[in-house]
């Protein structure tokens, strides 16, 4: 991700890791998921997803 280029690698995570959980947030709500953000944060951050 370009915009995020010379920024310290943990701060470049964190904000990554940011972006899919808002990212997968707002698309799992559309589809009437009712989990919060915090909620899917964990799951995704725990490797708690099936393929």
């Amino acid at each position: 991700m370009s915009f995020l280029d010379g920024l310290d690698n943990d701060i470049r995570n964190n904000l990554i890791a940011q972006i899919r959980d808002l990212w997968t947030h707002a698309s799992t709500a559309i589809e009437g998921n009712s989990l919060t953000l915090g909620d899917t944060a964990f799951v995704l951050g725990e490797g708690l997803v099936s393929s």
